[in-house]
């Protein structure tokens, strides 16, 4: 088989990541956090420009019609520079599932959707607190049986408290009224979950990227003995152990991209699978990135911190290692197929 990413692909990933080298550095988001304002609209607006925010719709609707092995690419270039705004969330979470959607709920999105260039938050039990509720036009909400949708009118809600200031997290305290159904529950939860696992994977794994290159500059610019500490083996063997764990989570991030594309029935497990890698790839890219960096990887001077503290936010979204685990235990000991490279991933 042919695993080799398209040119259109590539084109997109590149058209992304260049946008974002200029609008999202890191002078960008720092300022972002001392307006208490990391929801940058000029650069939603941008977005919308370049066709981002709706590249998954369907071409009727104004989309391109993109699948989620290049959205995934696209999205891991958003964590690489660790873009504040739920560019992931609107394209993984809304557009993707906007086809699962009972009919009065996606009537309701769609009034308050204006082709995807309208915010629309999204809750759910594995992510608890909505973001940027005040820059939303609605709430679509998923409890432990229903969905519902709740325009922004229609709520109140109050800011919680994050450990990374580009996450602005609110708690829904009442609603005044909501469009609601359990039709179909089990299904569009199951969508919404696994698209929620494999949209943080993507964005654990640019931060992933992101933190052993911001490293690996530090350790060739920093001196001691008279010498680059990059040099010194036990330095490049942890940069190195993080590269490694890189390289074999993004298989997995792209494996479970293709499932969804495909409709594959295992596509969940794929999803948990990828999750999983690309959360112990991240945790260890924040732990021997602080150490390459010594006691400067965590102040407000150094870039490090910047991708850390998002990094630890998104490892706990979407199912923390726990619960991916228990995910994959019971998706592989329930089934009667042969179980192993061949068959299971």
């Amino acid at each position: 088989m042919n695993f080799i990413f398209t040119e259109e692909q590539i084109q997109f990933k590149d058209a992304i990541k260049s946008f974002l080298a200029e609008e999202c550095a890191p002078a960008s988001i720092r300022d972002g956090w001392q307006k208490n304002k990391s929801f940058n609209l000029e650069r939603w607006k941008n977005l919308i420009e370049l066709g981002v925010l709706s590249s998954n719709l369907p071409e009727k609707k104004g989309g391109l019609g993109m699948d989620q092995v290049t959205l995934a690419l696209m999205v891991e270039e958003m964590g690489y520079a660790g873009l504040p705004e739920p560019v992931a969330e609107q394209i993984f979470l809304v557009n993707d599932v906007i086809p699962f959607l009972p009919k009065n709920v996606t009537e309701a999105v769609e009034s308050n959707f204006n082709d995807g260039t309208q915010y629309i938050a999204l809750a759910h039990p594995l992510a608890p607190n909505p973001l940027f509720l005040n820059d939303a036009a609605g709430l679509i909400l998923l409890d432990n049986s229903e969905c519902k949708f709740i325009a922004k009118n229609d709520m109140d809600f109050e800011i919680i408290s994050s450990n990374d200031p580009s996450r602005e997290l609110f708690k829904v305290s009442s609603m005044n009224d909501a469009i609601s159904t359990s039709k179909n529950f089990d299904e569009l939860n199951s969508a919404v979950s696994s698209r929620g696992s494999l949209m943080t994977a993507a964005l654990l794994i640019g931060l992933a990227q992101k933190m052993v290159d911001l490293s690996s500059i530090y350790v060739l610019d920093r001196t001691q003995f008279g010498k680059p500490i990059g040099s010194f083996q036990a330095v490049k063997h942890m940069l190195a152990d993080v590269a490694v764990k890189i390289e074999f989570a993004k298989p997995a991030v792209y494996r479970a991209a293709y499932s969804l594309s495909e409709n594959n029935p295992k596509s969940a497990l794929h999803c948990a699978h990828a999750k999983l890698m690309c959360a112990q790839a991240a945790e260890l890219a924040c732990k021997n990135s602080i150490q390459a960096h010594g006691a400067m990887g965590y102040t407000w001077e150094m870039d490090l911190h910047i991708y850390m503290r998002k990094a630890w936010s998104m490892m706990a979204c979407w199912g923390n290692e726990d619960k991916q685990l228990e995910l994959i235990f019971k998706t592989l000991s329930s089934t009667s197929e042969e179980l192993g490279v061949l068959y299971t991933f």
